[in-house]
């Protein structure tokens, strides 16, 4: 099928030979992703007014990746405040330029961010005919829930996206955290996993339906995680998570690394702490998950004189994975979890801004991970997110740690350390 060849290998008997973009005993399964129907449903409510540019690049560079027409991947694009509203469906741009320029119709309004109606609505807009969705058993729906987490009926949004997880509604819902201040712990409930919750400032979403769009057994675009973390911990007299005596910030890394369940994945984790000098507290090569854990709970503050630099940390953490002593691998994927209270001076924002920036650039992400606790004002934890949205590369990658949230929170922070690889030509036609 599709042009490929088949040769006789034995009387009355042949074996096909696939090209490389198909697949089966006559090369039947084309592997390239889709078709597909995908609908962006964005929080365009007051608390979203200075993100609109963002969250239209972010569909942009999307909609440049993958074909769009009648028989490839068609979009739609609706929007929430109080109530949601269809911009345009499925039918109305049946190409990539005319779907691009269409984006600049995606305004900001003033309202609330009522999302449990806007669920309710894309679960029944996503397989309308009338918006030209395609019922057929070879075209994957997808909604792609674009906000910031901070919904005005958050239970009740929590509790729409639990029920839109039956199998049987014949969609997924993603998720991806643009704002100016991300709330994780509702964003990773919203979708209908909590693995599609995703960062703006990376392809996984997209490689992510890719993968999912493709046919079973297609093996263009799998699964990995070959990741690289490394805790980088704080244990200044000022801006450490253990001051005043809270141990919840170590509880919480343990329970983090847990997550990365090291024994079935390929994550490998090391543990830096700094003040005015920095400490390797072990690195990617440990054996012993016993003596991890000792090492990762015996975290002390370190008393001695000196100012804390978390420039100094970030420079000794790009170091470290650079390093061939380390056990660091060149093919990795690179994360950092910064764990502090987030009260360094605002004077040093600007310089461990541009370090982020570089870091980012060289491969490296770096994610804030702001410890606070019951002795903490309101105004206290306002400054420390400040500080930690000032310097991260983006606020998505900005987490408040309490103890009332860890479970949520670790979910979203350890997402990315799984991710999904594609070739760059997986939609080039092979025939």
């Amino acid at each position: 099928m599709y042009g490929n060849d088949c040769i006789q290998d034995r009387i009355d008997s042949y074996i096909c030979v696939c090209s490389v973009r198909f697949e089966g005993v006559y090369c039947e399964r084309d592997c390239r992703p889709g078709p597909a129907d995908v609908m962006f449903l964005i929080d365009t409510s007051f608390s979203q007014r200075h993100v609109n540019n963002k969250t239209i690049e972010f569909i942009s560079e999307f909609v440049k990746q993958i074909p769009i027409g009648p028989n490839d991947f068609q979009v739609a694009v609706a929007s929430f405040t109080f109530y949601p509203k269809m911009i345009f469906d499925f039918k109305t741009y049946q190409s990539n330029s005319s779907l691009l320029n269409a984006l600049s119709l995606i305004k900001a309004k003033n309202g609330p961010t009522i999302t449990s109606d806007a669920l309710q609505y894309a679960s029944q807009e996503i397989l309308n005919p009338a918006n030209g969705a395609r019922l057929l058993s070879n075209i994957s729906h997808y909604v792609i829930l674009v906000t910031n987490g901070l919904s005005t009926d958050r239970s009740q949004a929590i509790h729409i996206a639990r029920g839109l997880r039956d199998p049987n509604h014949h969609f997924k819902i993603y998720a991806v955290g643009i704002g100016e201040d991300i709330a994780h712990e509702e964003l990773v409930q919203l979708p209908t996993d909590a693995s599609l919750s995703f960062s703006p400032d990376n392809n996984d979403l997209l490689l992510a339906m890719l993968k999912d769009a493709a046919d079973y057994g297609c093996t263009d675009c799998n699964s990995t995680s070959v990741t690289d973390v490394i805790i980088l911990f704080d244990t200044s007299e000022d801006s450490s998570p253990l001051k005043g005596g809270s141990l919840h910030s170590l509880k919480f890394v343990d329970k983090l690394v847990d997550s990365f369940d090291m024994v079935h994945t390929d994550i490998k984790v090391a543990m830096l702490t700094f003040s005015s000098d920095s400490q390797i507290k072990f690195n990617f090569s440990h054996t012993s998950n016993q003596d991890m854990k000792a090492k990762i709970v015996t975290t002390t503050v370190d008393n001695r004189q000196g100012n804390s630099s978390i420039r100094l940390g970030l420079l000794k953490m790009e170091e470290f994975f650079t390093s061939p002593l380390s056990g660091s691998r060149q093919e990795a994927r690179k994360i950092c979890y910064l764990f502090t209270n987030g009260k360094w001076p605002t004077s040093e924002n600007s310089e461990l801004k541009h370090k982020i920036e570089e870091l980012n650039a060289a491969g490296i992400s770096v994610n804030v991970m702001v410890t606070v606790d019951d002795t903490d004002s309101y105004s206290d934890i306002d400054r420390s997110l400040t500080n930690a949205k000032d310097i991260a590369f983006d606020p998505y990658r900005v987490y408040m740690v309490e103890e009332n949230n860890e479970h949520v929170i670790i979910q979203a922070a350890a997402r990315e350390t799984r991710y999904v690889k594609c070739p760059s030509d997986i939609f080039e036609s092979k025939h």
